[in-house]
């Protein structure tokens, strides 16, 4: 049994399907990434693991965690695993900070919760999490409110909080978005060294395959709120056999060399589409090239070599990844091209 274990999760916005049947696992101190492009289902899968997911919203399915079903427990008992077994980093460390609370009340409010520490043993513990974190001084940061802080130090003090337990896993949903170039560099080596000193396994949530590639050792492939594929990161990266995952590849590459700066970038055909939108049997179909008749039916996740599997009627042939046709870029591209062009400056 790996350590968290998501199996047929299905979550539905009234009558309409926002994810599908997602499985996927974490194993114990396993770095996994989950990728795709805004709109993808990435951020609604973090929220039904942590039962954080809005009221408008119904998750089906299980989830996992060391063996108890997170979907099946009561709101109070999945309260007291967050936090303690299971930590969020979210994107925006603005909304994920009380702003009217002192920053190292707010670390060492953790502590107190799933510790039993007493105030000031949960002062001493979260300043020595800020230092740990990399702030020089520690105490005039605990004394700190929110807005006081920039975006990068606001973010090391989620982080701080997110391991001040240990947790067993660790999900952190766009953790730099927020953050200019040089800073997310900083915020990533510090969330992969707390996850390894803490022993904690990782989820990592981004449209960034650079991040993924350098922090994951495997991948899920998420679009239309299905899993298209998934293995480990070399496998998925070197040899891609669904077209979307390939076009992903190919888009980041043009960005990470320069050359899609220079004239107009390789990019997936059309748009990800509304949530409800999405095209009945393979999600994909209606942006790809390789779309014929067969994909009318849904595609099940087949085995490839390895650990490495793909949901596709046309996969692509090992070793032979096309590049897909130039268009505009998508709303993930953009973004990259933007962080490329902001390291040249």
């Amino acid at each position: 049994m790996s350590l968290l274990d998501v199996e047929g999760l299905c979550v539905d916005l009234g009558r309409v399907p926002v994810l599908s049947e997602v499985s996927f696992s974490v194993g114990t101190a396993e770095r996994v990434g989950l990728i795709g492009e805004s709109g993808s289902g990435k951020s609604v899968t973090a929220l039904a693991i942590l039962g954080l997911l809005p009221a408008s919203m119904t998750a089906r399915g299980t989830v996992r965690l060391e063996g108890e079903d997170l979907l099946a427990a009561s709101e109070r008992r999945r309260a007291q695993l967050r936090g303690d077994r299971v930590a969020m980093v979210f994107q925006e460390p603005t909304s994920a900070l009380d702003p009217l609370m002192r920053v190292g009340r707010q670390v060492g409010e953790v502590l107190r919760i799933h510790r039993g520490a007493s105030r000031r043993q949960a002062h001493a513990e979260a300043v020595r999490l800020l230092g740990r974190v990399g702030f020089a001084d520690p105490e005039a940061i605990a004394r700190a409110f929110p807005h006081q802080l920039s975006g990068g130090q606001r973010q090391r003090v989620v982080l701080a909080s997110a391991v001040a337990c240990r947790p067993s896993l660790v999900v952190a949903d766009e953790p730099t978005t927020a953050l200019d170039v040089t800073v997310q560099a900083q915020v990533l080596d510090l969330l992969r060294h707390l996850v390894e000193e803490s022993g904690s396994a990782l989820l990592l949530i981004s449209h960034d395959l650079a991040v993924v590639s350098s922090t994951c050792e495997r991948l899920v492939v998420l679009y239309g709120g299905r899993v298209l594929e998934l293995g480990r990161t070399a496998e998925v990266l070197e040899d891609p056999r669904h077209p979307y995952t390939a076009g992903l590849l190919a888009t980041a590459a043009a960005v990470s060399d320069g050359s899609g700066l220079r004239g107009r970038l390789p990019a997936l055909a059309g748009s990800v589409p509304s949530i409800g939108a999405f095209p009945s049997g393979c999600v994909y179909r209606n942006r790809c090239e390789r779309a014929d008749e067969a994909c009318l039916a849904l595609p099940r996740l087949e085995s490839g070599q390895g650990d490495h599997r793909f949901a596709c009627w046309h996969p692509l042939e090992t070793g032979r990844a096309p590049e897909p046709r130039t268009g505009e870029a998508s709303q993930s591209v953009v973004q990259g091209a933007n962080r490329a062009s902001g390291e040249k400056r």
